[in-house]
Protein backbone atom coordinates (compact mmCIF):
# COMPACT_ATOMS: atom_id res chain seq x y z
CA UNK A 1 0.00 0.00 0.00
CA UNK A 2 2.68 2.04 0.80
CA UNK A 3 4.84 1.62 -1.94
CA UNK A 4 1.43 2.16 -4.06
CA UNK A 5 0.79 5.16 -2.67
CA UNK A 6 4.58 6.30 -3.20
CA UNK A 7 4.18 5.68 -7.49
CA UNK A 8 1.31 7.53 -7.29
CA UNK A 9 2.99 10.64 -6.05
CA UNK A 10 6.18 10.02 -7.87
CA UNK A 11 3.43 10.17 -11.01
CA UNK A 12 2.29 13.51 -9.26
CA UNK A 13 5.16 14.74 -9.58
CA UNK A 14 5.39 15.11 -13.26
CA UNK A 15 2.32 16.91 -13.49
CA UNK A 16 2.13 20.03 -12.91
CA UNK A 17 -1.46 21.33 -13.45
CA UNK A 18 -2.38 24.31 -15.94
CA UNK A 19 -3.71 27.39 -14.22
CA UNK A 20 -6.63 28.83 -16.68
CA UNK A 21 -6.68 32.26 -17.89
CA UNK A 22 -9.22 32.44 -20.71
CA UNK A 23 -10.07 34.46 -23.42
CA UNK A 24 -13.53 35.48 -22.59
CA UNK A 25 -16.06 35.80 -19.09
CA UNK A 26 -18.11 32.53 -18.62
CA UNK A 27 -20.62 32.68 -20.93
CA UNK A 28 -22.98 30.82 -18.98
CA UNK A 29 -23.19 33.69 -16.63
CA UNK A 30 -22.01 36.88 -19.07
CA UNK A 31 -23.85 37.71 -22.38
CA UNK A 32 -21.23 38.82 -25.27
CA UNK A 33 -21.16 42.60 -23.44
CA UNK A 34 -20.26 41.31 -20.33
CA UNK A 35 -23.34 41.77 -18.68
CA UNK A 36 -24.86 39.29 -16.21
CA UNK A 37 -27.21 37.30 -18.00
CA UNK A 38 -31.11 37.66 -16.43
CA UNK A 39 -31.32 34.27 -15.26
CA UNK A 40 -28.46 33.96 -12.65
CA UNK A 41 -28.47 37.50 -12.01
CA UNK A 42 -32.21 36.45 -10.48
CA UNK A 43 -30.99 33.07 -9.01
CA UNK A 44 -27.97 34.65 -7.25
CA UNK A 45 -30.15 37.30 -5.46
CA UNK A 46 -32.81 35.16 -4.56
CA UNK A 47 -30.19 32.87 -3.19
CA UNK A 48 -28.70 35.68 -1.04
CA UNK A 49 -32.01 37.06 0.10
CA UNK A 50 -33.20 33.76 1.05
CA UNK A 51 -29.80 33.40 3.54
CA UNK A 52 -30.96 36.73 4.81
CA UNK A 53 -34.27 36.07 5.62
CA UNK A 54 -32.92 32.96 7.20
CA UNK A 55 -30.41 35.05 9.78
CA UNK A 56 -33.53 37.45 10.66
CA UNK A 57 -35.60 34.15 11.20
CA UNK A 58 -33.02 33.11 13.36
CA UNK A 59 -33.06 36.68 15.54
CA UNK A 60 -30.44 38.62 14.38
CA UNK A 61 -31.28 42.10 14.11
CA UNK A 62 -30.87 42.83 10.37
CA UNK A 63 -33.39 44.65 8.49
CA UNK A 64 -33.33 45.13 4.51
CA UNK A 65 -32.49 48.54 4.76
CA UNK A 66 -29.48 47.58 6.00
CA UNK A 67 -28.30 46.02 3.16
CA UNK A 68 -26.68 48.44 1.25
CA UNK A 69 -25.21 46.24 -2.25
CA UNK A 70 -24.66 42.81 -3.02
CA UNK A 71 -22.09 42.03 -5.65
CA UNK A 72 -20.01 39.56 -7.48
CA UNK A 73 -16.66 38.93 -7.42
CA UNK A 74 -14.42 36.42 -7.57
CA UNK A 75 -12.70 34.52 -10.49
CA UNK A 76 -15.96 33.95 -12.36
CA UNK A 77 -16.13 37.93 -12.49
CA UNK A 78 -12.78 37.34 -13.91
CA UNK A 79 -10.72 35.41 -16.56
CA UNK A 80 -9.13 33.07 -14.60
CA UNK A 81 -12.38 31.17 -13.94
CA UNK A 82 -12.16 27.25 -13.74
CA UNK A 83 -14.40 24.01 -13.21
CA UNK A 84 -13.48 24.19 -9.61
CA UNK A 85 -14.61 27.99 -9.38
CA UNK A 86 -17.56 28.83 -6.95
CA UNK A 87 -19.23 32.11 -7.04
CA UNK A 88 -18.42 34.27 -5.10
CA UNK A 89 -21.10 36.41 -3.46
CA UNK A 90 -20.55 39.54 -1.37
CA UNK A 91 -23.47 41.38 0.97
CA UNK A 92 -22.27 44.82 1.67
CA UNK A 93 -24.23 45.90 4.86
CA UNK A 94 -24.49 48.43 7.44
CA UNK A 95 -23.87 46.00 10.64
CA UNK A 96 -24.14 49.20 13.40
CA UNK A 97 -27.82 47.35 14.33
CA UNK A 98 -25.90 43.97 14.70
CA UNK A 99 -22.76 45.41 16.16
CA UNK A 100 -24.91 46.93 18.99
CA UNK A 101 -27.15 44.37 19.67
CA UNK A 102 -23.93 42.15 20.04
CA UNK A 103 -21.72 43.85 21.77
CA UNK A 104 -18.70 42.22 22.51
CA UNK A 105 -19.57 39.35 19.80
CA UNK A 106 -17.93 38.36 16.84
CA UNK A 107 -20.50 38.95 14.25
CA UNK A 108 -18.96 37.11 11.23
CA UNK A 109 -18.37 34.64 13.54
CA UNK A 110 -21.68 34.33 14.54
CA UNK A 111 -23.05 34.98 10.17
CA UNK A 112 -20.51 32.73 8.94
CA UNK A 113 -21.97 29.63 11.20
CA UNK A 114 -25.60 30.48 10.35
CA UNK A 115 -24.07 30.59 6.37
CA UNK A 116 -23.00 27.02 7.12
CA UNK A 117 -26.05 25.64 8.86
CA UNK A 118 -28.25 27.17 5.73
CA UNK A 119 -25.95 25.46 2.88
CA UNK A 120 -25.98 22.16 4.64
CA UNK A 121 -30.34 22.73 4.33
CA UNK A 122 -29.97 23.59 0.87
CA UNK A 123 -27.69 22.07 -2.17
CA UNK A 124 -27.10 25.11 -4.35
CA UNK A 125 -25.53 24.99 -7.73
CA UNK A 126 -25.69 27.33 -10.41
CA UNK A 127 -25.04 25.57 -13.94
CA UNK A 128 -22.58 23.65 -11.55
CA UNK A 129 -20.78 25.93 -9.10
CA UNK A 130 -21.40 26.39 -5.78
CA UNK A 131 -21.77 29.90 -4.56
CA UNK A 132 -19.97 31.28 -1.47
CA UNK A 133 -21.34 34.25 0.36
CA UNK A 134 -19.55 36.77 2.40
CA UNK A 135 -20.66 39.85 4.65
CA UNK A 136 -18.67 43.01 5.01
CA UNK A 137 -19.62 46.23 7.09
CA UNK A 138 -19.96 49.27 4.78
CA UNK A 139 -17.65 51.68 6.65
CA UNK A 140 -14.84 49.22 7.00
CA UNK A 141 -14.59 47.79 3.26
CA UNK A 142 -11.33 45.57 2.64
CA UNK A 143 -8.16 46.05 1.26
CA UNK A 144 -8.85 50.08 1.32
CA UNK A 145 -11.15 52.83 0.79
CA UNK A 146 -14.17 52.02 -1.29
CA UNK A 147 -12.39 48.51 -2.01
CA UNK A 148 -15.20 45.90 -1.08
CA UNK A 149 -12.62 42.75 -2.44
CA UNK A 150 -9.82 42.40 -4.85
CA UNK A 151 -10.37 42.84 -8.51
CA UNK A 152 -13.78 43.01 -10.47
CA UNK A 153 -17.19 43.47 -8.87
CA UNK A 154 -20.70 43.09 -10.24
CA UNK A 155 -23.44 44.58 -8.55
CA UNK A 156 -26.65 42.40 -8.70
CA UNK A 157 -29.08 44.64 -7.80
CA UNK A 158 -27.90 47.71 -9.85
CA UNK A 159 -27.14 45.44 -12.96
CA UNK A 160 -23.62 47.11 -13.30
CA UNK A 161 -20.20 46.78 -13.13
CA UNK A 162 -18.24 48.55 -9.97
CA UNK A 163 -14.72 47.33 -11.38
CA UNK A 164 -14.86 45.70 -15.01
CA UNK A 165 -12.86 42.84 -15.04
CA UNK A 166 -9.45 43.99 -16.90
CA UNK A 167 -7.50 40.85 -19.25
CA UNK A 168 -3.97 40.89 -18.68
CA UNK A 169 -1.71 40.91 -21.40
CA UNK A 170 -0.42 37.29 -22.85
CA UNK A 171 3.45 38.35 -21.71
CA UNK A 172 2.59 39.06 -18.01
CA UNK A 173 0.42 36.02 -17.86
CA UNK A 174 3.49 33.92 -19.02
CA UNK A 175 5.85 35.32 -16.17
CA UNK A 176 3.15 34.74 -13.81
CA UNK A 177 2.92 31.06 -14.84
CA UNK A 178 6.83 30.77 -14.38
CA UNK A 179 6.86 32.04 -11.14
CA UNK A 180 3.80 30.14 -10.17
CA UNK A 181 4.87 26.80 -11.04
CA UNK A 182 7.86 27.34 -8.79
CA UNK A 183 5.55 28.04 -5.85
CA UNK A 184 3.67 25.22 -6.78
CA UNK A 185 6.73 23.21 -6.70
CA UNK A 186 7.24 24.20 -3.16
CA UNK A 187 3.83 23.46 -2.15
CA UNK A 188 3.94 20.16 -3.87
CA UNK A 189 7.41 18.83 -2.04
CA UNK A 190 5.41 19.83 1.49
CA UNK A 191 2.75 17.78 0.69
CA UNK A 192 4.95 14.84 -0.49
CA UNK A 193 6.67 15.08 3.24
CA UNK A 194 3.32 15.23 4.86
CA UNK A 195 2.54 11.90 3.46
CA UNK A 196 6.00 10.69 3.50
CA UNK A 197 6.09 11.60 7.30
CA UNK A 198 2.58 10.61 8.11
CA UNK A 199 2.13 13.88 9.58
CA UNK A 200 -0.60 14.95 12.08
CA UNK A 201 -3.67 16.56 11.88
CA UNK A 202 -2.29 19.92 13.25
CA UNK A 203 1.19 19.74 11.14
CA UNK A 204 -1.60 19.74 7.44
CA UNK A 205 -3.77 22.47 9.36
CA UNK A 206 -0.53 24.21 9.75
CA UNK A 207 -0.10 23.38 5.92
CA UNK A 208 -3.32 24.94 4.82
CA UNK A 209 -2.78 28.37 7.28
CA UNK A 210 0.54 28.63 5.61
CA UNK A 211 -1.06 28.68 2.11
CA UNK A 212 -3.71 30.75 3.03
CA UNK A 213 -1.79 33.39 4.66
CA UNK A 214 0.96 33.35 1.49
CA UNK A 215 -2.21 33.58 -0.64
CA UNK A 216 -3.60 36.47 1.78
CA UNK A 217 -0.62 38.22 1.94
CA UNK A 218 -0.13 38.44 -1.81
CA UNK A 219 -3.47 40.30 -2.21
CA UNK A 220 -2.16 42.96 0.18
CA UNK A 221 0.62 43.52 -2.10
CA UNK A 222 -1.21 44.07 -5.33
CA UNK A 223 -4.96 45.38 -3.45
CA UNK A 224 -6.55 45.78 -6.81
CA UNK A 225 -5.75 42.34 -8.83
CA UNK A 226 -6.20 38.80 -7.60
CA UNK A 227 -4.19 37.52 -10.20
CA UNK A 228 -0.72 37.22 -8.31
CA UNK A 229 1.88 33.56 -8.57
CA UNK A 230 0.56 32.46 -5.01
CA UNK A 231 -3.21 32.80 -6.28
CA UNK A 232 -1.96 30.69 -9.21
CA UNK A 233 -0.25 28.31 -7.28
CA UNK A 234 -3.01 27.53 -4.49
CA UNK A 235 -5.43 27.14 -7.71
CA UNK A 236 -2.96 24.80 -9.25
CA UNK A 237 -2.70 22.77 -5.69
CA UNK A 238 -6.89 22.93 -5.40
CA UNK A 239 -7.42 22.15 -9.30
CA UNK A 240 -4.90 18.55 -9.26
CA UNK A 241 -6.76 17.71 -6.28
CA UNK A 242 -3.92 18.04 -3.60
CA UNK A 243 -6.02 20.72 -1.19
CA UNK A 244 -8.99 17.64 -0.93
CA UNK A 245 -6.65 15.04 -0.49
CA UNK A 246 -5.06 17.50 2.66
CA UNK A 247 -8.40 17.84 3.37
CA UNK A 248 -9.55 14.12 3.66
CA UNK A 249 -6.97 12.99 5.24
CA UNK A 250 -7.34 15.57 8.30
CA UNK A 251 -10.55 14.18 8.37
CA UNK A 252 -10.07 10.48 8.37
CA UNK A 253 -7.28 11.37 11.20
CA UNK A 254 -9.50 13.45 13.56
CA UNK A 255 -12.20 10.82 12.97
CA UNK A 256 -10.22 7.78 14.74
CA UNK A 257 -9.73 10.24 17.47
CA UNK A 258 -12.68 9.71 18.14
CA UNK A 259 -13.37 6.50 17.46
CA UNK A 260 -14.56 3.52 20.41
CA UNK A 261 -12.86 0.18 19.63
CA UNK A 262 -14.64 -2.92 21.41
Amino acid sequence: MRNHLHHRLLKANLFVPAFAYNRRLDARLWDSNLRLRTMPSNSLQMIVWHYIAYMQNAGLPIDDNDIVDIFLHGSTSNYYYDDTSDIDICIVMDVERLSAALRGINIYTITKALQIAWMRKHKIRIYGRGVDISIVDVRQPKYGPDVYKVGPAYSLPRDMWLRRPVRIEDKEIRVLRRRAREIYRRYRRLFRECYKNNMSDTYLDTFLSRLWSERRDAYDRAPLQPITPETMAFRMMRRCGILNKIKERMDRIRNKNFTLTV
